[in-house]
């Protein structure tokens, strides 16, 4: 797709304006991103980073049908011998840390990405994406992008829909009569007169500062007066973005790495479905877990384009796994254990925790030392959260304890 045409086709409904802050710390400049890839439809672990193979053809009841034998290493991972898996293996694994053994405590979709990305299996908790940004980042224009997945922000912030965050030029340059050609085409008003209309609107946001005074009230006023009259930052985003955008994941990682580059956001959601594989499982589910990893991939070559890698934090999952047999439509059916993969800044990359036996039922871990331990404690999603929110900062927000607390959830050191 034409940049052009993907910001002017899209719409501007999208565009994050930030709701009224609850009293979280002010924010600081953005120095590190949170990307949270979803495998849409529950995918196969086993297909993936906790392999399962078969020892000889006459397995009559096989997790996979590749041999045991066949799978790939690269450093202390394991990965399935399938697709185009060697090449993102051996090139990531320093970044990568495989959590396996997760218990979703579901097989159901609904809840099962709930639990995955709020770390909450009962309802009303925002998305970690929305609440790294909503209290990181609430005041910038597109501060949680989402495509899809589980994306509830329990009111911390506005979502970005990149299927709706077009018209960019329209919002970065309100006085353009064309927002395809913003700088050099015509405008509404003069440059003298449009600076008098700016003018007008600033004191008018100060009388209205002065009349209401209250600090919800204010911050809402200054999200809206940033949405009418347009932000230079807003502007940038159109200016990083590349003259085509891909398809798919890779266009979701365009977007979101050039928002991070111009500072207008914190987080994104991606998304790549096909993983309900009840049918046509091996076909199916190598098409789809090559395309994930491609995106992926892609996303990371396209931060270190855009200069922000180093900054980057990468976080995959999905609603849940797969079972260990094969159904009689040779398709996999929904299984609560699954997987959990993290990348970049502040990952210990290369690195293994938790397991599952041989017909993937999971491994419980020592709460000190993660090392497989018959008495430990079963690794579940929100161990996960506790772990990812520390990381982000925001553990110690009061308000996060008292309106979102991840009760009775170990702190297991799991980053370390």
């Amino acid at each position: 797709m034409d940049r052009r045409d993907f910001l002017r086709l899209a719409g501007a409904a999208g565009l994050s304006v930030m709701l009224p802050g609850r009293g979280f710390a002010q924010e600081a400049p953005i120095d590190h991103f949170f990307v949270f890839v979803h495998a849409g439809g529950g995918w196969d672990p086993t297909m993936l980073c906790d392999p399962k193979g078969m020892r000889n053809e006459e397995d009559e009841d096989p997790v996979n049908h590749f041999l045991t034998d066949d799978i790939g290493t690269a450093g202390n991972l394991r990965y399935a011998p399938i697709g185009d898996h060697r090449a993102f293996f051996d090139k990531h694994y320093q970044r990568t840390l495989v959590i396996n053994g997760v218990d979703s405590q579901t097989n159901n979709h609904d809840s099962g990405t709930r639990h995955m990305w709020s770390g909450k299996l009962a309802e009303g908790y925002p998305a970690l994406a929305a609440l790294i940004a909503g209290t990181q980042a609430r005041s910038k224009p597109m501060a949680f992008i989402s495509n899809g997945g589980y994306d509830l922000t329990g009111g911390l912030v506005a979502p970005t829909r990149t299927g709706n965050i077009g018209l960019i030029n329209r919002i970065a340059f309100p006085n353009a009569i064309d927002p395809r050609n913003p700088v050099e085409g015509e405008r509404y008003h003069t440059d003298a007169t449009y600076e008098r209309i700016q003018a007008a609107l600033e004191r008018r946001r100060g009388w209205l500062g002065q009349r209401y005074g209250l600090p919800k009230a204010t911050a809402t006023q200054d999200a809206l007066y940033a949405a009418r009259v347009g932000k230079n930052e807003v502007r940038q985003l159109s200016e990083y973005l590349p003259q085509e955008l891909e398809r798919g994941l890779k266009g979701q990682a365009q977007v979101c790495c050039a928002a991070f580059r111009a500072g207008i956001a914190k987080t994104a959601n991606l998304t790549r479905g096909g993983f309900d594989t009840h049918g046509n499982h091996d076909d199916a589910h190598t098409a789809s877990m090559s395309d994930l990893l491609a995106g992926v991939d892609f996303l990371w070559d396209e931060a270190e384009r855009q200069g922000i890698a180093d900054k980057l934090t990468v976080v995959m999952g999905s609603d849940f796994g797969r079972t260990p047999s094969y159904n009689s439509g040779n398709g996999k059916d929904h299984w609560a254990i699954t997987s959990v993969m993290l990348m970049g800044k502040g990952i210990p990359g290369n690195r293994v925790i938790g397991g599952t036996d041989e017909r993937v039922r999971p491994l419980t871990v020592d709460p000190g030392t993660l090392a497989l331990s018959d008495g430990g404690i079963r690794i579940e999603p929100g161990h996960i959260h506790a772990a990812l929110r520390r990381l982000a900062g925001v553990d110690s927000e009061q308000t996060v304890q008292q309106v979102f607390p991840l009760i009775g959830v170990a702190n297991l050191p799991l980053l370390g």
